[in-house]
């Protein structure tokens, strides 16, 4: 079993149209829980909540200067596959894939992309995730205790029921990069 969280992170949206709907980035934190199956492979279970901070985005082929994102929660099942394993490694690599969803949270200051708080509410949309990184664990005097980068690659599946703000007629991609601690029972 094994326990972690990633304070440090970011996702950056990507796909959009630049005409109804747009790309953004937020500032990502999160928790993990893995149990592993065999030294190799892990079933997993994460949740995030991303912080959509003021930037600069383009709608309908305009900029748009200094405006708050919504803010973005995810949860996903994966498999984690450690090619090498992770007993008795000090650097463990691994790959893993997923399926769950993210739902997007409006705010008012997405009102004028037509993602209005007061009439819209949560948007969730179904999504899959494929990626990698490296598990770090300490040496001999905190042997379970690790560090984990992470990069994920999210795929977010269309919804027709979604404002046009983000994937209402296709679907969008996010790049997800996220640094954490990690806590192995009886590694």
């Amino acid at each position: 079993m094994e326990i972690g969280g990633f304070p440090m992170g970011g996702t950056f949206f990507v796909g959009g149209d630049d005409d109804k709907e747009v790309d953004f980035n937020v500032y990502t934190a999160g928790a993990n829980l893995s149990y592993y199956l065999t030294e190799r492979a892990a079933i997993e279970g994460e949740f995030s909540i991303s912080f959509g901070l003021a930037q600069d985005v383009f709608f309908k082929k305009a900029e748009v200067l200094h405006v708050q994102m919504p803010n973005v929660w995810s949860y996903f099942g994966n498999v984690v596959w450690l090619p090498a394993g992770a007993a008795g490694r000090a650097v463990a690599p691994y790959i893993t894939a997923g399926a769950g969803a993210v739902s997007l949270q409006p705010r008012q200051q997405t009102k004028p992309f037509g993602y209005d708080v007061d009439t819209v509410g949560f948007q969730t949309f179904l999504a899959e995730n494929i990626g990698g990184g490296i598990k770090i664990f300490r040496g001999a005097d905190a042997p379970d205790w690790g560090f984990r980068i992470d990069y994920r690659y999210l795929i977010v599946n269309a919804n027709s029921n979604a404002p046009a703000f983000f994937a209402k007629a296709k679907s969008r991609g996010g790049h997800r990069v996220s640094f954490g601690i990690l806590f192995t029972a009886k590694r």
